[in-house]
């Protein structure tokens, strides 16, 4: 309970999709699997909200993604859900192992690779992504342990990082 709750604030600490976004500090890494890694580490040290509010998306960001009407229901989703700008840390003091998974678009679309690693959700929505991209799962968690604080939807798109936690939900919103 505790994971879904903070998993709640942290998602009401982005801004929504809008036109336009800032240059970031999200773009300074690169888009790699290592910058992926480097990038949810730092989200774990110190105070994440001025960096997780780089990596809000767009409604460029949204079309970039998925798409069809999920592009527009994404857009008009994240706009609504991340409208409060507060957060407290996304991990426990213990929790100083990261686990970070990798799967392209057509993995998730052919359940292929590590799509085991992505929650069920992804399933749902891998026709309506994009092709090319890839999207990042991680976790922190207690050295020793595989169980923790568990994140979704990182993906970059050519000169910056997005986040679109739980990407199956703009789906099932009305």
């Amino acid at each position: 309970m505790r994971t879904v709750v903070l998993y709640a604030v942290l998602i009401l600490a982005l801004t929504g999709c809008s036109s336009t976004q800032p240059e970031s500090p999200g773009s300074r890494y690169p888009g790699t699997q290592d910058g992926a890694r480097q990038l949810v580490t730092d989200l774990r040290t110190g105070d994440p909200l001025p960096l997780i509010k780089t990596l809000v998306p767009t409604a460029e960001d949204c079309r970039a993604v998925f798409e069809g009407e999920l592009a527009a229901k994404a857009e008009a989703y994240y706009g609504k859900q991340f409208a409060t700008p507060e957060t407290g840390p996304i991990a426990k003091p213990d929790q100083t192992e990261l686990e970070l998974w990798a799967a392209s678009s057509e993995d998730l679309k052919a359940k292929a690779g590590n799509f085991v690693h992505f929650p069920g959700g992804y399933a749902k929505i891998a026709p309506s992504l994009k092709p090319g991209l890839t999207f990042y799962r991680w976790k922190y968690v207690v050295p020793g342990s595989d169980l923790g604080m568990a994140y979704d939807g990182l993906v970059y798109l050519g000169s910056r990082w997005v986040w679109l936690p739980k990407p199956w939900r703009p789906a099932e919103s009305a």
